[in-house]
C-alpha cells in the first residue's frame, strides 16, 4: 500500500485530504508543523507528500526544499498545496522542488488526476509490480538470468 504524508496548518484541510487519499488507497499520516513533518518523512519515507505552502521550517524557509535535502528526499513525490493560484506562486513551488501543485480547495477527482500524472512520470510507483533481473539457479546446476515481476499488481 502506498503511503502519504499531509503537512498542513489547517486541521480541516488535513482531515479532508486524508479522507480523499485513503479512498484512493493510501495509508496516511499527518503533520501540522514542519519539524513534525520532517521527522515523519525521515522515519517512514512516504511515497507522496502534500505540503501546505504556509508551513515554514524553524529557520523561516519553506518546507519543500527541506524535504528535498533529506536522505532519499528526491525520491518522494511532492505536491505543493496552496490557496494562491497565481503563476508566480506556482513557479516558486516548482523551483523549490515540488513535482506538482494543488490549489485549495481541490477535490478528489483532481487529486486522482494529479496522482495518475505522477504515476505516469514514474514519481509514484509504490504497489506496482517492478521488472527485475533475477538469477535463476535451476536444478540443472547452471546459472541463468531471467526477468521477473515482483510486487502487488494494481
Amino acid at each position: 500500500m502506498a503511503t502519504a504524508l499531509i503537512a498542513d496548518l489547517s486541521d480541516a484541510s488535513r482531515r479532508a485530504a486524508s479522507h480523499m487519499l485513503e479512498r484512493l488507497g493510501f495509508r496516511v499520516a499527518t503533520a501540522s508543523v514542519a519539524e513534525e513533518a520532517l521527522a515523519l518523512i525521515a522515519g517512514t519515507m512516504p511515497d507522496l507528500v502534500l505540503a501546505d505552502a504556509r508551513i515554514e521550517t524553524a529557520n523561516g524557509g519553506p518546507l519543500s526544499p527541506s524535504i528535498r535535502k533529506l536522505a532519499r528526499g528526491k525520491d518522494i513525490c511532492l505536491f505543493h498545496v496552496t490557496a494562491d493560484a497565481g503563476a508566480s506562486s506556482i513557479r516558486r513551488a516548482m523551483e523549490a522542488g515540488a513535482d506538482d501543485y494543488l490549489v485549495k480547495p481541490y477535490d478528489e477527482a483532481l487529486l486522482r488526476f494529479k496522482l495518475m500524472q505522477a504515476r505516469a512520470r514514474g514519481r509514484i510507483d509504490a504497489g506496482r509490480p517492478k521488472l527485475r533481473v533475477v538469477q535463476d539457479n535451476a536444478a540443472t546446476g547452471e546459472t541463468s538470468w531471467r526477468f521477473g515481476l515482483y510486487g502487488k499488481a494494481v
